[in-house]
């Protein structure tokens, strides 16, 4: 087993924000596998299972390809996943 940090994750992907002060604006989103919360009204079931193991190095390198300002990670509830708390 490793000793880096990872998270898994179901996708990274860049769009426009749509929610909060930040609406509109250009944005990497980093989605995590695994939602504990079950929502009724969530839109990404499909994040809930699956997903592959990243490093962090391997996550940041992937975000900097956008050259995005901004970064959201999500995924219901992204400090679900312990080593979230580190990025």
């Amino acid at each position: 087993m490793t000793s880096e940090l990872r998270l898994k994750l179901t996708e990274i992907f860049y769009s426009l924000q749509g929610e909060a002060d930040t609406v509109g604006i250009p944005t990497v989103f980093v989605r995590l596998t695994g939602c504990p919360l079950r929502c009724q009204y969530c839109d990404t079931v499909y994040a809930f299972y699956g997903g592959q193991w990243w490093t962090l190095a391997e996550i940041v390198a992937k975000v900097a390809e956008y050259g995005s300002r901004f970064v959201c990670v999500t995924g219901g509830e992204p400090l679900a996943q312990k080593n979230c708390l580190h990025c």
